[in-house]
């Protein structure tokens, strides 16, 4: 090893090894900090389970805001789902108006139905010979006689007088002889 040269020649008297007295401080040294660091912390934890303020303690539990509380946003109601109204229409009420060939009549007015109108005109009229010459429904119906034919004829309309004039017009000309409205 050439003279001059750190490393270089032969080893010399051997020196204290202080790297030992190094990590010794190092290990103090890291002690006091964690010692004091803790301190604070358990000594901040205790002043502030106490309630007790110290200049020296640090925040207490109570100088800490509390975050503002969190209500969810309520439930949708729940309605029912009905349908539309729906149309009803207007009750019928029928009438029906029937003659013999003797001139003999039956009328029914204001019934459910086609058929119990017409069953109760043919009751009225009581003969074998009996025929329904019509059948309304929430209107008006008439009979006309027409003497030259020798024929009676039905007819109906809005109005009492409208079925006279379409029993009459049906009849070919004539008069009417009786009329029968329903309920509207």
């Amino acid at each position: 090893m050439p003279p001059g040269q750190p490393g270089w020649g032969p080893p010399g008297p051997q020196r204290p090894n202080n790297n030992n007295a190094t990590v010794i401080i190092v290990i103090i040294v890291v002690v006091f900090v964690l010692l004091i660091g803790g301190g604070a912390v358990v000594g901040w934890a205790f002043v502030g389970a106490s309630g007790g303020k110290s200049a020296a303690a640090g925040p207490t539990v109570s100088d800490i805001p509390t975050p503002p509380s969190y209500s969810p946003p309520p439930a949708p109601s729940y309605t029912p789902y009905s349908p539309p109204d729906t149309y009803s229409p207007p009750p019928q009420h029928y009438g029906a108006i029937a003659v013999a060939r003797d001139g003999r009549l039956g009328k029914a007015w204001d019934y459910s139905t086609a058929a119990a109108a017409r069953r109760r005109a043919l009751n009225e009229c009581a003969r074998s010979s009996c025929k329904v010459l019509t059948v309304f429904v929430n209107s008006c119906g008439a009979i006309a006689y027409n003497s030259r034919t020798n024929k009676y004829w039905g007819g109906r309309g809005a109005t009492r007088t409208a079925a006279q004039k379409n029993a009459i017009s049906n009849a070919g000309g004539g008069r009417w002889i009786t009329w029968v409205c329903t309920t509207r």
